[in-house]
């Protein structure tokens, strides 16, 4: 009666949840890189963190939940911390400075981004601690520059490569090319004081970390420098004497208001690896506070340490702490989130709940990418998510909670594309690569041989619990699409990324490739498969293919074949386009097809192409320009195409930088969805029992579930 009940109240919440509430997200937590953890100084509760793959998240309680703020908001805020000034926070989307007067809960541009001042991104930011309407920001284009009036106007105030910018006291302190600055005049001169003389091996070195602290009248900095170690100033920075032999902590943080607990950390893998260092006696002494796996260990594992047994390398800006608590501290890494209450002593993991064992619930953070989302046929409480880097989840109750589920696979990083068997109960077939993230940027040059250019096709016959290889006749290559024949399913298709395309007759246990005529000389990354349910056609899209760099010399496109892959035919010779995706057939009318493709350099070629003649003529019906007009980059890569299938003419787009567009009138007109806070949409499903709602997975924002239409 419990289970029952559950189901019913979920039921409900879904049905409500269609009738008009906004996008909500779901999933196990964690398992992507996380950067610029930081507390309010103001309000212990107020929380923000960032994904190196753009999302931007917010708390109010502390992080036991999280909202990703909307990507026109803010989002790619990885490259410096969040700047807490009075009531107003500063931070940087992309390369914008923004600004928020309600606790981050809204931004406004600080300043335009056509009128700024200086090249490149901002990637630290300070403000004079007597003065708040003088800010300083410190740019990758190796300039510090100064504003007098709360950011309205700017002037250079130095030039140089930017380290470190604090302001304690009355004074300010920066570290600029191999320069270590003293200010007393909020930023209008700086005095140079030459770390040598007191401390003679520190020459030709600079800070790449400042912090420090007052108490009871004294003032304490501490600093970094790479291949000297940490270094403490008593006389606020006169003076410098080295109080700890670690010699590749590239971060230093304290409590402002104290001057005996520092934390020390090595971030971004210096020399291989990964600590976080305490001191409790204003570094005398130091220690290792942070120990995952050891006979001494404090963390709690988490889910991803427990079943993939994932290193740690703290992120870039992934150490940081309370400005008014010293024993609260944090650690982001390149798959988990960590926070200390107690000073160090432990850690808790802040990126989901476990349930039960091997049982997840996400808390909002969700920080990977996902490629596919599916419901079970023959059970409506199994859900399922297809995922890079963390391969394949499973749930029984219906998203509620998530188990990791690749076991078997011997390609399990990632999952592209799973089908299920109608004729054989529980069996799926997964197109599975030890590559991920095709077809993006880094993703469609020349594959390097090794363990990271494999993959396969694994079956499963117990409903996606356990998996097993199936590649006779396949190349050990990355397997990125599967189709099963609507007709047959004992005859599957699948794209083998440099190999083409494959058939097998016999359920997946032999492959034959049916690649001859496929694709353009020298240019074989097949990406996507499609079964034609009425006419039986094979269609087989060729991503794009990239050397030196920018180049693309070889085009790819969309073929078909109307003998099982014997032959095929180009489809879009006259596009000539270099970086295509995925595509859409109608399943009532063949003759029309959508085709995704992103722009390259010197080729605005992006947008969503479609044919209404099966092939012979095409017209583009998004171009660049129309997604440069709602915000953002100037040029848009599209690679993701789906259908509702109650309505063909409801056409979804996923874009890369753009967010998800929608045509309900087969392509004629087009219209953003701006529920889904993520900007990088790849595919979308659709539930069958509930004609309001869908699901859509993201490149690197996990997966969202809301309302079909906009």
């Amino acid at each position: 009666m419990k289970h029952i009940i559950t189901g019913l109240l979920l039921l409900i919440a879904t049905q409500l949840h269609a009738a008009g509430k906004p996008f909500e997200v779901f999933g196990i937590g964690g398992g992507g890189g996380m950067l610029t953890p930081s507390v309010s100084p103001q309000d212990p509760n107020l929380m923000f963190i960032s994904c190196d793959m753009g999302g931007v998240y917010r708390s109010t309680d502390s992080g036991k939940h999280w909202t990703m703020l909307h990507w026109q908001q803010l989002n790619s805020s990885c490259v410096c911390r969040p700047l807490f000034v009075g009531d107003a926070i500063l931070w940087v989307s992309g390369s914008t400075p923004k600004i928020s007067h309600d606790k981050g809960a809204t931004w406004q541009e600080l300043l335009s981004t056509k009128t700024l001042p200086w090249k490149g991104q901002v990637i630290r930011m300070a403000a004079d601690p007597t003065d708040s309407s003088v800010l300083l920001f410190g740019t990758d284009a190796f300039e510090l520059w100064r504003s007098t009036d709360a950011g309205k106007t700017w002037t250079l105030s130095r030039s140089g490569k930017v380290h470190a910018i604090f302001g304690l006291g009355k004074k300010l302190y920066a570290a600029v090319e191999k320069a270590f600055l003293i200010s007393t005049d909020k930023g209008a001169t700086w005095e140079e004081i030459n770390l040598s003389t007191s401390l003679p091996e520190a020459k030709e070195h600079t800070f790449l970390s400042l912090t420090g602290g007052s108490a009871n009248g004294v003032t304490v900095l501490f600093g970094s420098v790479y291949n000297v170690g940490i270094l403490q100033s008593l006389d606020e920075g006169r003076t410098w004497k080295k109080v700890d032999q670690s010699r590749d902590c590239n971060t230093v943080l304290m409590a402002t208001n104290q001057t005996r607990v520092v934390y020390a950390a090595q971030t971004g893998g210096y020399q291989g690896a990964s600590h976080m260092f305490r001191t409790r006696d204003g570094g005398t002494t130091w220690e290792d506070c942070f120990q995952m796996h050891s006979p001494k260990s404090n963390v709690q594992l988490t889910w991803l340490q427990t079943e993939l047994k994932w290193g740690t390398l703290i992120s870039p800006f992934g150490a940081a702490n309370s400005l008014t608590d010293p024993k609260v501290a944090f650690i982001s890494t390149q798959s988990d989130f960590y926070s200390t209450r107690d000073g160090g002593d432990s850690w808790q993991q802040m990126q989901n709940e476990q349930v039960a064992t091997h049982r997840y619930r996400g808390i909002g953070l969700e920080v990977t990418g996902s490629w596919q989302f599916l419901l079970d046929p023959l059970d409506k409480n199994r859900r399922y998510i297809a995922f890079t880097d963390i391969g394949f989840l499973r749930s029984t109750d219906r998203g509620e909670t998530w188990s990791h589920s690749a076991k078997g696979c011997p390609w399990g990083n990632t999952f592209y594309q799973v089908v299920f068997d109608p004729a054989i109960s529980s069996r799926m077939y997964a197109a599975t690569s030890s590559r991920h993230d095709i077809p993006n940027w880094t993703a469609v040059a020349p594959l390097k041989p090794g363990p990271n250019a494999r993959g396969g096709i694994c079956i499963s016959d117990d409903a996606g619990v356990t998996w097993k290889p199936s590649t006779n006749g396949l190349p050990l290559l990355p397997c990125t699409s599967i189709c099963l024949d609507p007709r047959d399913s004992k005859t599957i298709y699948t794209t083998v990324y440099e190999g083409g395309c494959y058939k097998s007759v016999d359920g997946g246990q032999t492959w034959v490739n049916k690649s001859t005529g496929l694709g353009n000389p020298g240019n074989l990354h097949a990406y996507k498969v499609f079964v034609h349910p009425k006419t039986g056609d094979v269609y087989c899209s060729i991503t794009a293919f990239r050397i030196n760099g920018n180049e693309f010399p070889v085009p790819g496109g969309l073929w078909k074949s109307t003998n099982g892959g014997d032959s095929w035919i180009d489809l879009t010779h006259n596009l000539e386009l270099h970086w295509p995706g995925g595509f859409a057939v109608n399943p009532n009318d063949p003759n029309i097809i959508y085709l995704a493709a992103a722009t390259i350099a010197g080729g605005p070629e992006g947008g969503i192409y479609a044919t209404r003649d099966g092939g012979k003529t095409w017209k583009r019906l998004l171009k660049d320009a129309d997604f440069a007009a709602i915000g953002g980059r100037a040029y848009v890569h599209a690679f993701y195409v789906n259908l509702d299938p109650t309505n063909p003419d409801h056409v979804y787009l996923g874009t890369v930088g753009h967010g998800l567009w929608v045509s309900l009138d087969a392509g004629k007109t087009w219209k953003q969805i701006n529920g889904l806070p993520f900007a990088e949409p790849t595919n979308v499903t659709f539930d069958p029992e509930n004609a309001d709602l869908m699901y859509v997975c993201t490149w690197g924002g996990g997966t969202w579930h809301g309302p079909r239409l906009p």
